[in-house]
């Protein structure tokens, strides 16, 4: 009973240890780092890592640090509504690692 109250205790502390871990907070230094284009020409060559959105441009730039990328091409055709009774403009970004850029 004892060992199983004990793995119970670690398990609990690895899920609370992992969710701090995934939440870490983006600088506004790091978020401005990353450059948001709407020219596809700026990505050529470049590694895309994933999709971010958001209603704030700088919080859209500290969710494209947040996966790694220093380029958030703006994608207009997916700017969706939402929020509260669909109130706010969501923009949508593809993000980018660009080395030398």
């Amino acid at each position: 009973m004892r060992t199983r109250h004990m793995v119970s205790v670690w398990l609990a502390t690895l899920v609370l240890a992992g969710g701090c871990a995934s939440s870490a907070e983006v600088s506004k230094v790091e978020a401005a780092k990353v450059r948001v284009v709407s020219d596809t020409e700026m990505v050529r060559g470049c590694h895309v890592l994933g999709t971010v959105a958001d209603n704030e441009l700088e919080d859209l730039q500290k969710k494209a640090a947040r996966l790694g990328g220093n380029v958030a091409l703006l994608t207009p055709q997916r700017t969706t509504k939402g929020g509260y009774f669909g109130l706010q403009d969501y923009k949508t970004a593809d993000v980018y690692k660009c080395e030398g850029r």
